[in-house]
Order: structure tokens, then sequence, then C-alpha cells
């Protein structure tokens, strides 16, 4: 008797299981020509920020399901080629190494500064800066400032530019031929 139970428990369990593991999972990928280091992935709960072909503006949605042609969103459903451009400003990994080496020349700027006026406040006791080290700190911060305004912002879909929908095993196949 407890084998039957046993095998009447496995049997649900297996007719629970069986449409997920009959449907496969896709994921969204933003890709320029075949640099795999270079995908961006979306996969079914992110938030996406987009403009759709023909209408006016970005619209951000949440992707509630990938489907092996369709995209749909909490509020829209599409076509991979109905998106125009991405908003990956927040997305692309590229972006946090720029913003690390940003603050590599202002924090040298600032430093030298700071170095100089208490240098010249202890040897002269006065506050002044000598004008080579204004001029180093100076072109050290305006190249922060300028590194600053450089990000990845958007990921405009055409010519080499795609926007793909991939099986969640079809990405690792990808990932592991790299």
């Amino acid at each position: 008797m407890p084998f039957a139970k046993f095998r009447f428990h496995i049997c649900f369990f297996l007719i629970l299981s069986l449409p997920t593991l009959a449907q496969a999972q896709y994921v969204l990928v933003l890709q320029k020509g075949d640099n795999l280091k270079t995908r961006i992935i979306y996969e079914v709960g992110e938030t996406i920020t987009y403009k759709q072909r023909d209408v006016e503006g970005f619209l951000t949605d949440r992707i509630v399901a990938i489907e092996e042609d369709i995209i749909e969103m909490s509020e829209n459903v599409l076509l991979p080629k109905q998106i125009e451009v991405v908003d990956i400003s927040e997305k692309d990994e590229r972006n946090q190494t720029l913003t690390n080496l940003t603050l590599l020349p202002l924090g040298a700027g600032a430093l030298l500064l700071t170095a100089e006026t208490v240098n010249s406040l202890y040897s002269e006791g006065r506050v002044s800066v000598s004008e080579p080290s204004l001029m180093i700190s100076g072109g050290l911060l305006f190249t922060g400032l300028v590194m600053s305004q450089v990000r990845y912002k958007r990921f405009r879909h055409k010519n080499r530019r795609k926007i793909h929908i991939l099986s969640i095993a079809e990405w690792k196949e990808s990932l592991e031929e790299d």
C-alpha cells in the first residue's frame, strides 16, 4: 500500500510539472554584430525602456513573457522588429567601468589641489597655489567632467545592431562557444 501512495505522488508531481518542462524559456538579446561580449540580456520580469516605431517618445514597461517571436509587456505586445531604440543607460555594464574611470581624474585633481594648498599653508603660512599645479589640477578636473558625460545610452535597432529572441538553451550554448 505505501508503494501505491508513493507512485500516486510521483505521478501527480509529473503531471503538474509537465507544462513547465515542455515550455521553453526565452530571453531578449540586444547585440551588435557577432560580438558576444557586448550582449545585453533582458529576462522576464525586468523593466525595459524603449521607443516603438511610429510612436512618439519612450515607453517604460515590464516584460511579462517572451515567446518565440513576440515580447509581452505589462501594457503592450510587440515584435522585436517594432522596437526602434532601447535605452540601455542603466543596463549596460560598460557604464559602470566608465563611472569608475571618471572618478580617477576627478580624485587626482582634487588631491593635487588639496596637497598644494596644505603644502603652501605649512611652508609659507598662507594659502597659495602655484600656477603649474593649478593648471594640472584644472586639467584633471575638466577631463573627469568631460568623461562623466560619456555613456552608452541607447541601442538603435538598425544595420548590424540586432534584437533577437533566444531560448535559454541557445543563449547558454553561445556562451560556451565563446
